[in-house]
């Protein structure tokens, strides 16, 4: 099958066991798929497409690739083939992705598959780790003696420039306003589990986030302000603005793992752990929280046993990852609008009431 053209349909939908929420699994093929990782948006603008990778094959072996999907399951596109793939970004106008291609940065157009080379960084060892904002792709380039150089790149190939260079680090992510760059650094004993750090998207200002029990964060669209699940014991989210001195505390109650949120700071939707008590709706300005569906995940070691829940813009839409099948797929489940009203109203308290 040619690159740019349908591959049919694999979607099977069904209700939620708790919540009945309305469920599309979006692949079904006995091959491997996966969200990319919750830290960057999947999701087209409008709501109707989202990216995600997939194993052409059943070995092992086999390689990753880039596809593109609507969300009601319809329009199955292959975007990429190489054996080199290694990260994707989609473009803040949702009408290419940029990967990583291994020493090369290219970008795909979702609309018919046309790819170009962006970058080729020759002289490194590899290219990963990429996020998006404003506009300037980022990215970690490892060269030799391992040597990490934190790069950007315009969108538009014409400006390349290391802005920071150091050992490991990881979890790089861009606020979408292009401002900000946020990242986990080595620890002052040089291991790698390390510290929060952010700084401005031209290399200056670092400094470590003033909370560090982040079990993982995104940014909350273009507002410059980062949210994350607190580690256990403070089972809690909480989320600060790049120059603040304090994070605050959003929600409580549950091991909120993976997070992402709308952008206009409404909603979060969360994983959860020990115990996973599925996908959470967090409405932010109220605190108030409650189950969208079962993830039914093994949140084993793999990350694609992990569901790394994103929301779309809207906050009706989120793609999760679940291994329940037996075999990892990607599925989108739609948020029922009564779950939307009763976390703005305060309701969901009435209904969880005892005799209610």
């Amino acid at each position: 099958m040619a690159i740019g053209e349908p591959l049919g349909m694999e979607r099977i939908e069904f209700k939620d066991l708790q919540t009945r929420a309305h469920i599309v699994q979006l692949t079904s093929n006995v091959t491997m798929s996966m969200n990319l990782y919750f830290e960057e948006t999947p999701f087209t603008p409008d709501g109707e497409s989202v990216i995600f990778r997939s194993r052409r094959g059943t070995l092992r072996s086999n390689p990753w690739d880039l596809y593109r999907v609507n969300t009601d399951g319809s329009n199955l596109i292959q975007l990429t083939d190489t054996d080199r793939f290694a990260d994707a970004v989609l473009s803040l106008d949702g009408e290419r992705a940029f990967y990583c291609a291994g020493k090369e940065l290219r970008s795909v157009r979702l609309a018919d598959g046309t790819d170009e080379l962006v970058r080729d960084f020759e002289g490194a060892q590899a290219v990963h780790e990429m996020t998006i904002g404003g506009e300037f792709v980022f990215m970690r380039v490892v060269y030799a003696d391992d040597n990490h150089h934190l790069v950007r790149v315009a969108v538009n190939g014409n400006v390349c420039e290391t802005i920071m260079e150091s050992g490991f680090f990881g979890h790089l992510t861009a606020s979408q306003s292009g401002r900000f760059l946020s990242w986990v650094g080595l620890n002052d004993e040089g291991t790698r589990v390390g510290t929060w750090r952010v700084m401005r998207s031209d290399g200056t200002g670092e400094r470590a986030w003033p909370v560090q029990e982040w079990s993982h964060s995104s940014w909350v669209g273009s507002t410059d302000r980062m949210q994350g699940g607190l580690l256990p014991p403070e089972r809690a989210l909480s989320w600060m603005h790049a120059e603040d001195e304090a994070h605050e505390i959003i929600a409580q109650g549950a091991y909120f793992v993976h997070s992402s949120a709308t952008p206009d700071g409404e909603w979060i939707v969360s994983d959860t752990n020990w115990p996973n008590i599925g996908l959470q709706l967090v409405h932010i300005p109220s605190g108030r929280w409650d189950t969208i569906c079962l993830d039914q995940s093994s949140f084993g070691h793999p990350q694609y046993t992990h569901p790394h829940p994103v929301i779309s813009a809207d906050g009706y839409k989120v793609l999760y990852n679940s291994d329940k099948t037996g075999i990892p797929q990607v599925y989108i489940v739609n948020v029922p609008d009564w779950l939307r009203e009763e976390l703005r109203s305060g309701a969901i308290s009435n209904r969880h009431r005892v005799g209610s």
